[in-house]
This record gives C-alpha cells, sequence and structure tokens, in this order.
C-alpha cells in the first residue's frame, strides 16, 4: 500500500485552485491540474520538458518548452502571467507561448 503524503497549498495556489475549479466546474480536478502545472513550471526551470495541452482551437498540441535562464533569458517576454496560465519559451518555434492550466493533458 502506498502512504500518502501531506499536501500543503499556499495561498497563491489556493486562488488559482479556485480559478480553475470556476472553469470547468470540477474541485478534484483543478487540483490534479494544479499539481500537473506546477510540476511542469518546476521542470521547465531545469531544462526542456516535453508536455500536450488542448490549444483554444481544440487541437492537441506537443510542447517542447523551458523557462530555464541559460536557455530563455536572452529572449525578452512582453506583457504579463495570469495566475491560471503557464508561459514558456518554445524550443521549437523559437518564441514565447502561453497555455492555460485547465488544458494541459500531460507532462512528459
Amino acid at each position: 500500500m502506498e502512504k500518502m503524503g501531506l499536501v500543503v497549498l499556499e495561498r497563491k495556489d489556493i486562488v488559482k485552485a479556485n480559478i480553475i475549479a470556476g472553469r470547468i466546474g470540477d474541485n478534484f480536478i483543478a487540483g490534479y491540474l494544479l499539481a500537473l502545472g506546477n510540476e511542469l513550471r518546476k521542470r521547465m526551470q531545469q531544462g526542456v520538458v516535453e508536455f500536450f495541452y488542448h490549444k483554444k482551437n481544440g487541437e492537441v498540441r506537443r510542447a517542447f518548452g523551458t523557462t530555464m535562464p541559460a536557455l530563455a533569458k536572452a529572449h525578452i517576454l512582453h506583457g504579463g502571467s495570469s495566475v491560471s496560465v503557464i508561459t514558456y519559451w518554445d524550443c521549437e518555434r523559437n518564441d514565447w507561448r502561453s497555455c492555460q492550466i485547465q488544458s494541459l493533458i500531460k507532462v512528459c
């Protein structure tokens, strides 16, 4: 049997989860997507990560993204960021892109 660990949420995570839950109508899935998004952000700080998400037009997008300073800092990011959006440097398109947390499918 697997042991369950204690999950500690910061106030900003609770705000994010509430925003996502309001958009998708499911608190459990919102928590899962928040954890997936946090994991993606953490891993992109260390290197290039392959992940999948639904684009606004419904297509599934396979992306290779990073926020690792050595790879992305040379490129200026214009504009802000939202609590429910993940912004990343797209290594294939050589441009900044973003996806909504509720659109995430898988982080490889």
